[in-house]
């Protein structure tokens, strides 16, 4: 698992509830605002809410250029299952 998840129990809380605007997309570690619009998107924050502590930067550059470079297309070819999670960042 990473080593930083929530640097403290009012994010770890948000990011828990179903209901709170505030969530933890583990596949690329980012935290985030729910956009209220019916879809699943969010406006990436790089600090808690609540502490101030900047939050761990996104991995999401990252996953995209571990694919690209098995020479797979996320948009077009399916996504191996380690990359689907968190898996692909916290195992060797």
């Amino acid at each position: 698992m990473s080593t930083f998840l929530y640097c403290c129990e009012s994010l770890r809380i948000a990011c828990d509830a179903t209901e709170s605007p505030v969530i933890f997309n583990s596949k690329f570690r980012e935290y985030g605002i729910k956009v209220l619009d019916g879809g699943t998107s969010y406006v990436e924050i790089a600090f808690c809410p609540w502490s101030g502590h900047r939050l761990p930067q996104s991995l999401r550059d990252e996953w995209f250029s571990r694919l690209e470079a098995q020479g797979l297309d996320p948009g077009i070819d399916p996504v191996p299952l380690e990359f689907q999670s968190e898996r692909w960042y916290t195992t060797k």
